[in-house]
């Protein structure tokens, strides 16, 4: 028998990746297993996919080596940025599910809901670990793909199926759009690899600028799509609106955790020599995104609509951890979604219980009186809504804080007071929400079907939310850990 040559060794460092093994294996044997359960038994499904979940960030978290671990030919990188990044994803994920588990169990296919959410997940986690466009875009639109289907899983409710409509189209353009960036920056440089781009990238002929400032254009807005970057937020409200509420507090988190954090390794990989090119055009999306954020949300009398707006502005606060293009302000966004999945999740498990027969719990009226009825429910709303505000001294505060510092000293002081403006704005139509829950008179009805699973969840999300609002420092001290060895 003739020897078999292989042309690449086999890779070293396999380990780094079992975490993304461990998902995607799982994911397929859940696949199959969902065929023999019977349908009044499928709850078993999603608690499996909780545990993985939960399993996937602790093997993250196992998998972390005091320096960087590069592994599968230089495709991948195990850092203590990518570490943060997928617990946080994980997280966010394993609590999407939680929230699911009683919104969704009427639903048909109810299966393949969750194993949806595992190969998103799988998808941000090999997103964050990247060192190269060609493993960043496969587990971009493997993270996209299920989002599209997720957000239209309600097949028989003609709002979800045209916010899945919108979101896959947009989506397919934004897509287009990158690889359209990644071209120009292929053409210029010979490679996908973002270090290898960077280091090129600083030497470029006169004569290939252009090429990269247009690769840099349409990486950027191919990129502020997926985290909802005006004039790329389009998208937002629909989707957010039409999806499943789970899914909506699922795609809020996880996949914006996932696209800051490859946005990051990006800018300090691949673009450092661009860093004043690419400051002053995220400097004019993020006046543009807070403006078109906090705004917006003044008109919404629906509060799913009122927080993808509400997102869209926290967005624009985010984007000023980028645009300081330092460590603080790279920690600073790491800082701010950990907070913001706290109270996000919170308020979406509290939106979740709003719904009863023949109402879905989702315009402002539908809360007014509600601390009347359920004072412990409007108690913990109210904090929730304060400290997405940025009223001192709940985690909201915090987040905005160490973003905010770290765009001051990087001398962007008027950015930051326009951010201010808009944070107080923002502030008006969260404290309206506050205002429906304890001053207005009921007008609807309040049966909720208590479930003990999702009060611990508001429970935890709360006392989360003000435990860091007193104590940050720890979170804020591991985001700093965490992107030491990035920069």
């Amino acid at each position: 028998m003739a020897n078999v040559t292989f042309p690449f060794p086999f890779p070293d460092h396999l380990f780094a990746l079992m975490p993304e093994i461990f998902v995607a294996v799982i994911a397929m044997a859940l696949l199959l297993f969902d065929l023999f359960i019977d349908k009044d038994k499928k709850a078993i499904t999603a608690y499996i996919a909780i545990a993985t979940s939960v399993m996937a960030a602790v093997l993250s978290v196992q998998a972390m080596m005091p320096t960087s671990v590069s592994a599968f030919y230089g495709f991948f990188v195990l850092d203590h940025f990518a570490v943060l990044a997928k617990v946080l994803i994980c997280v966010g994920t394993a609590f999407g599910m939680i929230l699911s588990i009683d919104y969704m169990k009427k639903e048909a296919n109810i299966g393949e809901y969750y194993v949806l959410m595992l190969f998103s997940m799988l998808g941000m986690m090999l997103m964050v670990s990247a060192t190269n466009f060609i493993i960043m875009y496969l587990g971009l639109e493997l993270m996209a793909l299920c989002v599209y289907v997720l957000v239209g899983y309600q097949r028989d409710v003609l709002r979800s199926n045209e916010a899945a409509l919108k979101y896959f189209i947009l989506g397919a353009l934004s897509s287009c759009m990158l690889l359209y960036g990644i071209t120009f920056f292929y053409g210029v440089t010979g490679s996908f690899d973002f270090a290898t781009i960077g280091t090129a990238l600083a030497d470029v002929d006169a004569n290939a600028h252009t090429a990269v400032m247009l690769g840099m254009v349409f990486i950027i807005a191919g990129l502020g799509f997926k985290v909802s970057m005006a004039p790329f937020h389009m998208w937002t409200p629909d989707a957010y609106e039409g999806a499943p509420t789970p899914v909506t507090a699922f795609m809020s988190i996880a996949p914006k955790v996932a696209g800051f954090a490859i946005f990051i390794r990006i800018l300090v990989d691949a673009m450092p020599s661009l860093q004043h090119e690419y400051t002053t055009i995220l400097t004019g999306m993020a006046v543009l995104t807070m403006a078109i954020g906090n705004l917006a949300a003044i008109a919404q009398r629906n509060i799913k609509r009122l927080l993808a707006y509400s997102t869209i502005g926290h967005v624009g606060f985010i984007m000023l951890g980028l645009i300081a293009a330092n460590a603080d302000g790279y920690a600073g966004v790491m800082v701010y979604m950990a907070i913001y999945l706290f109270m996000n999740m919170g308020v979406f498990a509290i939106i979740i219980l709003m719904r009863r027969d023949g109402i879905q719990g989702e315009l402002l009226d539908d809360f007014a009186g509600l601390s009347r009825v359920r004072p412990g429910y409007a108690l913990a709303m109210g904090l929730l809504m304060f400290s997405l505000a940025g009223i001192p001294f709940l985690g909201g505060f915090w987040a905005k804080y160490v973003v905010f510092m770290a765009a001051v000293e990087a001398g962007h002081l008027y950015l930051v007071l326009y951010a201010l403006l808009f944070s107080a704005v923002g502030a008006f139509y969260y404290i309206r929400v506050v205002k429906y829950i304890y001053f207005d008179e009921e007008k609807v009805a309040f049966n909720f079907t208590d479930s003990r699973l999702m009060q611990a969840t508001i429970v935890l999300m709360t006392i989360a939310t003000v435990a860091l609002g007193i104590y940050p420092d720890p979170l804020i001290d591991l985001c700093k850990q965490a992107v030491v060895g990035l920069i």
